[in-house]
């Protein structure tokens, strides 16, 4: 199982539809399972910044993904939060 570590939005949404496609799952089944419209879905995945955390977490647990957070290893520091 890999880690897929995010830092910008753009990150987000094309691993989010990374996740959806890899389950073979179209924007509206997504959205289905959500309660959200298919281009809503679309909205997140292709500019999930205005997009609410909580809209983030009910897509999430739709496609089975968590997140987690973690402390960035030394290398991997720098200032571009």
């Amino acid at each position: 199982m890999a880690d897929f570590p995010i830092k910008t939005t753009e990150q987000l949404g094309v691993i989010l539809r990374g996740f959806r496609r890899e389950r073979q799952m179209t924007q509206q089944a997504v959205g289905a399972r959500t309660g959200l419209a298919q281009n809503a879905i679309s909205q997140l995945e292709t500019n999930p910044g205005p997009a609410s955390f909580a809209k983030v977490l009910r897509v999430l647990s739709a496609l089975d993904v968590e997140i987690v957070l973690r402390h960035r290893e030394k290398s991997q520091q720098s200032g571009e939060w």
